[in-house]
């Protein structure tokens, strides 16, 4: 049987499901609880409540999981395992691990807050309202995943965070630094980020001697306004020279490269660690 374990995660983080186990940590209720379930006494909810409690303890910790293939039945080790450790014969780790299993095969589904709020999107039965919902959902969800993941830079008003950039060369060998981020208006007022084109704009990347210029941006009509609380996230591309005042990206390793915001509102010069 497919148990389905729904968990209220506030931030969704990416990354396989990871374990931890600490002897004193797990309460004598869960070795009962679990031990019962393995003899067939217990049913799988009651199972499931002891597995959600540990998670709720961070005994067993886990991130946003995606499982490429799911099991519909649970494997008959899995049980085995669990008896011996009710039992005292196995360790908390292989009890934890064994769990760990279950939600990586996709046994035990975790589901997020995120999840539970866009299947209520489908509640409205007009398309763009539908959508409407779903958009404004993955909005909120990656300003948090923003807001935990990415390094935050203040400029006056303005709250930047930064994830960190992608460098990666052409087939024919052009460098293409990819930058996103996201911006937060936190102050009382409209803002508005400015960028009308490569020769005009307010965000540019520096190897200290030379500024380069972007080649490709999202930039609507040349500028972003956000509202008071309102995020927005922007992607800005350098690479080749695109005219209009633009210049070629070229990247040397032995130099330090500066991603530059130079607002009306506020300058900071974000450096850019390539691995």
């Amino acid at each position: 049987m497919k148990i389905t374990l729904c968990i209220m995660a506030l931030i969704v983080t990416a990354g396989a499901a990871t374990a931890q186990a600490d002897s004193n940590a797990i309460p004598e209720w869960i070795k009962t609880t679990v031990g019962w379930w393995a003899d067939g006494i217990t049913t799988d909810a009651e199972f499931v409540g002891a597995i959600t409690h540990l998670i709720e303890i961070d005994v067993i910790v886990v991130g946003d999981i995606q499982s490429e293939h799911t099991s519909y039945a649970i494997p008959e080790w899995v049980k085995t395992n669990v008896k011996w450790w009710a039992d005292g014969i196995t360790t908390d780790a292989e009890f934890v691990g064994a769990i760990t299993h279950l939600i990586e095969i996709g046994v035990i589904v975790i589901e997020s807050e995120w999840d539970a709020q866009l299947a209520e999107c489908a509640e409205f039965t007009r398309a763009y309202q539908r959508l409407d919902c779903e958009n404004a959902i993955k909005e909120e969800m990656m300003r948090e995943q923003y807001i935990s993941t990415a390094t935050q830079y203040i400029v006056g008003p303005v709250a930047y965070y930064y994830p960190g950039a992608h460098l990666e060369n052409t087939a024919g060998g052009q460098p293409l630094l990819t930058i996103r981020m996201y911006a937060i208006n936190q102050g009382d007022d409209n803002i508005t980020l400015s960028c009308t084109g490569p020769a005009i704009c307010n965000y540019d990347v520096t190897d200290g001697a030379s500024a380069f210029k972007y080649a490709s941006t999202d930039f609507t009509s040349g500028s972003i306004t956000l509202k008071p609380d309102q995020g927005r996230e922007f992607e800005m591309i350098f690479g080749p020279n695109i005219g209009y005042g633009g210049t070629t990206f070229v990247y040397d390793d032995s130099r330090q490269y500066h991603f530059r915001i130079n607002e009306s509102f506020g300058s900071v010069s974000i450096p850019l660690n390539f691995d």
